[in-house]
Parts: structure tokens; sequence; C-alpha cells
């Protein structure tokens, strides 16, 4: 019987995770499993619990901690807890440009590009 409170997507995106903080890096990761406030991935390194971490897929951007990071054969399963997310980057990345070309605005109202 499931009992998770949200479902859970099957999935093998690549992805880009990064430490947050002091000990901060990026490595590749696959995301296997997602749901609105969770993510299972795998990794090839061990990533320390409890960490804020970034993770950068095809059009989205996700916020979270390190939950659990386990050892599964040659790699490792490693559980976040998502706090935030932002999808359709390419979008928001379109809108924002768009805000900044125009003339019409000044100086202090035109966005600073967030992803350029």
């Amino acid at each position: 019987m499931e009992r998770r409170r949200a479902p859970r997507i099957r999935s093998y995106e690549t992805v880009q995770l990064t430490v947050l903080g002091d000990a901060g890096y990026t490595a590749p990761a696959h995301a296997i499993d997602l749901s609105a406030t969770g993510m299972r991935l795998v990794t090839h390194r061990p990533i320390p619990i409890n960490v804020p971490v970034k993770v950068l897929g095809f059009d989205w951007l996700a916020l979270g901690d390190v939950r659990y990071s386990i050892p599964e054969r040659d790699h490792f399963a490693v559980g976040l807890q998502i706090e935030h997310v932002l999808v359709s980057l390419a979008e928001l990345a379109r809108l924002n440009h768009n805000l900044a070309d125009d003339d019409s605005l000044s100086p202090l109202q035109k966005p600073k590009q967030l992803l350029a």
C-alpha cells in the first residue's frame, strides 16, 4: 500500500546538482523520482546530509535540502526535500530579456538579467 502523501513521477532526466554553501560544488546527477515535495537523485559521489542544494533540469530549477545519501552498488541514491521550484525557465528568460529591452521603462524599473 502506498503511504506517501504526494504522487510520484518516474523520470530519468540528467540534471546538474549544485551543493550550496561553503563546501559548494557542482556534479552531474540523474533525477529518477519526483514529487511536489521531494526528489530522488542518483549521483557518483555522496552528498552531505542537511546541506542546501540546487538542481537544474532542462527547463526547471529546484531548491531543497538533502535528507539522505546512501550507497547503492557503484553510485549513491540521494533524497531531497524540495522547498522551491521554478519551471519554464526559457519563458522566464525571454520575458526578462523583453523587459530589459523595453525603452519605455526607466533604468530603475528594468530587471537585472536573472538567467543570462
